[in-house]
């Protein structure tokens, strides 16, 4: 179809729509770009309520080396979700199911590692759920300014499966906050921590897994 072939009302439609974009940069530019938010997850919890008396005052693998660890894994993740966000960039589904089952396995070892070397003496019910609910409190306040930031540098690529894409980034935001908590919260039982800490990294990954599927139904209907 030629210029002459296209009906004049039509053409002058498309012209009157045409509009500059910005090009949109590589995944790894923009998980470099992300590298402070994954610094200050890590750094924040610790610093912003005390490290005195838990474990980010001890030397140590235990301590900061499990918390990196687990930081670049969830940092590994992202950088998966921010190139499944690009059409014709996207991976398989069976490699991120993958990919989320060698999160779950990093988180896990962390758990049980750290609470085998510092093992934390039984707590009353009472105490339990008070202290689980303060760890949780904890953590989403650093994982929702992360998130909104994530999800937006998502929503502005065109995800084909934005549920999978969502449930990456927020299970990676989840990952790289937990590895800051961690080091402030004096409960090292395994209980407690898949629990409380555990129950963040899920609610986080189903509610951007929502959230992004949202999102693109709604910019598929002002589309239409």
């Amino acid at each position: 179809m030629t210029d002459h072939d296209i009906p004049a009302a039509l053409a002058s439609h498309v012209r009157a729509n045409l509009s500059p974009v910005r090009p949109l940069a590589s995944p790894a530019r923009r998980l470099l770009a992300l590298m402070p938010l994954a610094a200050l997850l890590l750094l924040g919890p610790p610093l912003y309520w005390n490290w005195r008396d838990n474990l980010a005052s001890l030397p140590g693998w235990t301590s900061w080396g499990l918390s990196i660890l687990e930081s670049l894994a969830g940092a590994a993740l992202l950088g998966l979700a921010l190139r499944q966000a690009v059409p014709g960039l996207a991976m398989p589904t069976r490699w991120m199911l993958l990919a989320f089952g060698g999160a779950a396995t990093v988180f896990a070892a962390v758990s049980l590692i750290t609470a085998q070397v510092l093992p934390t003496p039984l707590l009353n019910p009472d105490a339990w759920s008070r202290l689980a609910w303060q760890c949780v409190y904890m953590e989403l306040i650093f994982a929702v300014p992360a998130l909104v930031v994530t999800g937006w540098l998502v929503a502005r690529a065109l995800p084909t499966r934005p549920a999978l894409t969502g449930a990456a980034y927020g299970l990676a935001v989840g990952l790289m906050t937990d590895a800051g908590v961690r080091l402030f919260c004096w409960i090292d039982a395994a209980s407690h921590v898949f629990a409380a800490h555990g129950g963040v990294i899920l609610l986080g990954a189903a509610g951007s897994a929502a959230v992004a599927a949202t999102v693109e139904k709604i910019k598929y209907r002002r589309l239409q």
